[in-house]
């Protein structure tokens, strides 16, 4: 996505972080899975891998959409609100095989 698809009205960038900070934190808690904080093109993503796996690696970010917080796919998909985190975990789960 653009950086402009990201901006939303007042909401302040720091939310995002706050909500990749929890996606983190959550991944990092699953032993199949590694994970760390990128920033590309002025936006932060969480890149995550699977251990022992073929190394195809998967971005996470996080968008202000329909009046809530939702974490994306790097092309922009919706995965879950934010309030979701755990279902955001077993989608990475099971997109990394």
């Amino acid at each position: 996505m653009s950086a402009g698809k990201h901006a939303a009205g007042n909401v302040l960038p720091n939310e995002r972080l706050v909500h990749l900070e929890a996606l983190r934190a959550a991944v990092d808690a699953r032993r199949e899975l590694a994970c760390r904080l990128i920033e590309r093109r002025g936006m932060t993503w969480v890149s995550v891998v699977r251990i022992g796996g073929s190394g195809r690696l998967v971005e996470v970010g996080c968008d202000y959409v329909r009046a809530a917080w939702w974490f994306t796919w790097s092309d922009g998909r919706p995965i879950a609100p934010v309030r979701n985190v755990e279902g955001v975990v077993a989608a990475l789960v099971r997109e990394l095989g």
